[in-house]
């Protein structure tokens, strides 16, 4: 199975700018030929793209230094030196970049968009740019200069307007699998998923991203369980389904579990509480009435009114879908 690695810290080194040249134009029977040097060529730049065949960081794990070559050297007759090779460093859609200190410089979000994140140093200039009336045959020619040197850290958040949380478990990736027919691992174990899942909801002529995020537990943001390294990846999200399983039968249970993921997203040190929620009660054809009713009537003394589902039997998913457009739409709206 594939590493899922969206988190990654690379130097970049951008190319030295090639020397100028120092010469003098000599021909026969032309006198006081004068300097003819040529300017040294532009270092490479280290740069990074964004590439539609890349959904992780992966490819970048096993190299962290990316070095762009250096510009050519000036020649006599003002020939120019030629321009150093680029370093193109392609990153997945969805990549955040950030200096040393923590600063973010670029968000890269759209496919081909582009980022120098190191510039290849300037040429150096050939000795004609430093002849005057003074000093008519100059021997001095400029060296390059060196290429910017940048350590950064590259963190990938998913780019999704819909993500599902919930406990290890929840349901959440038979839901992702009914929503957008993607094809997530499923199996009755805590964990199962160990990567965010992406899939697309397709009505009418309208697609909605949606991503399965690993499951959370008490702790999750300071580090238990899977820790908080998936939480950036609802970062970006417009709306958020709170899966909340009703498997156990005992409503006190269930009810501490959808508290539990609540508490650690105000904890995370992202802005969650601003996002609109969906809660769903996920596993209906699990539970009998007594206890889906109970739930209902406690998250209702909360001020929510969940959705009761099965992903098994398609219960309510058709209602779940118009409630995601409802509030994405209202959202859109409000901005």
């Amino acid at each position: 199975m594939a590493t899922f690695v969206d988190k990654i810290t690379i130097c970049t080194i951008g190319g030295h700018g090639g020397p100028g040249c120092s010469s003098f134009r000599r021909e026969k029977y032309i006198p006081n030929g004068g300097p003819d040097g040529g300017d040294g060529g532009r270092g490479g730049s280290v740069i990074l793209q964004v590439s539609d065949k890349l959904q992780t960081l992966l490819d970048l794990k096993l190299k962290t230094t990316y070095k762009a070559k250096v510009g050519g050297s000036g020649r006599k007759q003002k020939q120019f030196g030629s321009n150093g090779k680029d370093s193109l460093i392609l990153v997945p859609k969805g990549t955040l970049i950030f200096c040393e200190n923590g600063t973010q410089i670029a968000d890269l979000s759209s496919i081909g968009e582009t980022y120098i994140v190191a510039k290849g140093g300037k040429g150096g200039k050939g000795n004609p740019h430093f002849s005057n009336s003074k000093n008519r045959s100059p021997t001095y020619a400029q060296p390059g200069l060196e290429g910017e040197t940048q350590t950064v850290t590259l963190e990938l958040r998913l780019i999704s307007e819909v993500g599902l949380i919930g406990m290890p478990n929840a349901g959440k990736s038979t839901l992702l699998k009914v929503l957008t027919h993607s094809n997530p691992k499923i199996a009755a174990y805590p964990f199962t998923t160990l990567y965010p899942n992406l899939g697309v909801i397709k009505k009418y002529d309208r697609e909605t991203v949606v991503a399965d995020i690993p499951g959370l537990i008490a702790g999750a943001s300071n580090g238990d369980g899977l820790g908080d390294e998936f939480l950036r990846h609802i970062d970006r999200t417009k709306l958020l389904i709170h899966l909340v399983s009703v498997e156990n039968q005992d409503p006190e249970k269930i009810i501490s579990d959808y508290q539990t993921i609540q508490d650690e997203l105000k904890k995370s040190a992202y802005n969650f509480e601003s996002k609109v929620h969906i809660v769903a009660l996920s596993k209906c054809e699990l539970a009998d009435s007594t206890t889906l009713d109970t739930c209902v009537n406690l998250l209702n003394k909360l001020n929510i009114k969940p959705i009761m589902i099965s992903s098994l039997n398609r219960t309510n998913i058709d209602e779940l879908i118009n409630k995601i457009y409802i509030e994405l739409d209202r959202e859109s709206d409000s901005n």
